[in-house]
């Protein structure tokens, strides 16, 4: 098992002494990231949603542009 040593100057921090990798234990942070990164997740989801209604959008309105123009 890593041993860890606390990191100077932050008391959520701990550093392990084999690898030297900086380990963030603090559990309302981690779970503060998880809910930002779900949330910009489910934006990026809508916004790929709208461009791809705006081109459904264009597309339609072309048909019909297309069938009226042949009337």
């Amino acid at each position: 098992m890593d041993e860890y040593v606390k990191v100077q100057d932050h008391k959520n921090l701990l550093r392990q002494k084999n690898s030297k990798g900086i380990v963030n234990c603090d559990v309302n942070e981690l779970n503060k990231y998880k809910l930002e990164r779900d949330y910009k997740t489910k934006i990026a989801r809508v916004v790929q949603e709208h461009d791809e209604m705006k081109t459904d959008l264009n597309e339609i309105k072309d048909m019909l542009r297309t069938l009226l123009g042949k009337l």
